[in-house]
């Protein structure tokens, strides 16, 4: 029996508004926080779906990029392996995200082609190096140990969500590491790029590394409640981890919708 007419237009209009919402709100941060800096060249690299802005003076061989959240689209993750020359660590714990990017690594190891979620477009895997591309199937959090994440209400979608954003009770439970464990268990004591793509883990996340002492060159970060906020009142919090993000050093110097991209600056005295 499908839902009344008036019901299907209410279940489309309310994500609308929500959206539209979420995104006046983050332009009204803008105002506070972000610096566009015409001294940078920013580059994006990846998919319209997967790919993001970054800052390309801070790339290069031997850099590591620790990218957390995969789904199935990593072509950011790939082109910062294959085209700049750095050693990914990419982190996620869901089990459609887990294959997709073993199949990856497996498809360029036999140098096949290899889809993009469902196709039809295909990662460009020339200078593509899996050696340097460490996939963690774990969950990124604010402690070691293990974490609830919350299916999403489409099935046909990939990212679970400890913040249980869509409300759905079907979860799982998985190991969950800090940004900090991972960086001493892979022996990085430097890392040029932080992506964090977590579907609304990314407060409890920067938060943890903050207090750690862990600043990235560059951070790359969702704020999934632009997209979709969960109370009117979403930006408060955004507004104090960016914020917190100021007072650590990095500045706001690009957004595409919920994508944020910052810099780490020099303080005075430091």
């Amino acid at each position: 029996m499908k839902p009344p007419r008036s019901f299907a237009a209410v279940d489309y209009l309310i994500p609308r508004l929500k959206l539209s919402y979420g995104h006046t709100m983050a332009a009204f941060t803008d105002i506070a926080f972000l610096r566009r800096d015409p001294t940078l060249a920013l580059v994006r690299l990846g998919t319209s779906y997967g790919g993001w802005y970054c800052c390309q003076e801070l790339l290069g061989p031997g850099l590591t990029a620790m990218c957390c959240g995969a789904g199935e689209d990593v072509s950011f993750d790939v082109a910062l392996n294959a085209r700049c020359g750095m050693k990914i660590i990419c982190v996620d714990p869901t089990p459609r995200a887990i294959h997709h990017v073993q199949a990856l690594l497996a498809a360029s190891g036999e140098g096949r082609p290899m889809h993009i979620e469902a196709g039809p477009s295909t990662y460009d895997i020339s200078g593509f190096r899996p050696s340097d591309f460490i996939l963690v199937p774990r969950a990124v959090w604010s402690k070691d140990g293990s974490v609830v994440l919350f299916a999403p209400r489409n099935p046909a979608h990939v990212s679970y969500s400890a913040l249980n954003l869509q409300h759905t009770s079907e979860k799982i439970e998985v190991r969950a590491s800090t940004i900090g464990s991972l960086l001493s268990e892979f022996d990085v004591k430097s890392l040029a790029l932080l992506k964090v793509d977590i579907e609304g883990a990314e407060y409890e996340v920067l938060r943890a590394m903050l207090s750690a002492g862990i600043r990235p060159g560059q951070l790359l970060v969702e704020f999934d409640q632009v997209n979709q906020p969960l109370t009117p009142l979403f930006w408060t919090e955004l507004v104090r981890i960016l914020r917190e993000l100021r007072e650590a050093g990095y500045q706001l110097v690009h957004r595409e919708r919920a994508n944020y991209l910052f810099v780490l600056r020099p303080r005075p005295g430091h």
